[in-house]
């Protein structure tokens, strides 16, 4: 039987990750994934959800202050990059898109 994909280890990469890019970007997450002192309950799984969420929030309020200064190269930016992931292999845990 497979692992369910709220406690599957696979996720742990992800939500390392997409912490430490909240953190670069000046959004603190707390030290809460399982196993870290701060553990919260949550399944790495749903870090890595919640932190995407958060990276979406961040990226955005970003990108609207930068007002004019962005044009349209953000929106070009933004279609490629999406096009690429839709076409592009599965998730590096390996499920579909």
């Amino acid at each position: 039987m497979a692992a369910r994909p709220d406690v599957d280890l696979t996720w742990q990469p992800l939500a390392t990750s997409t912490r430490q890019a909240l953190r670069l970007l000046g959004w603190g997450s707390p030290d809460c994934l399982p196993g870290e002192p701060e553990a919260c309950g949550g399944s790495f799984a749903e870090h890595a959800a919640a932190h995407l969420a958060a990276l979406r929030a961040v990226v955005e309020h970003r990108t609207a202050h930068l007002g004019a200064g962005a044009g349209p190269m953000v929106e070009t930016v933004y279609a490629e990059t999406l096009a690429t992931l839709r076409e592009g292999d599965p998730c590096e845990q390996g499920h579909q898109p």
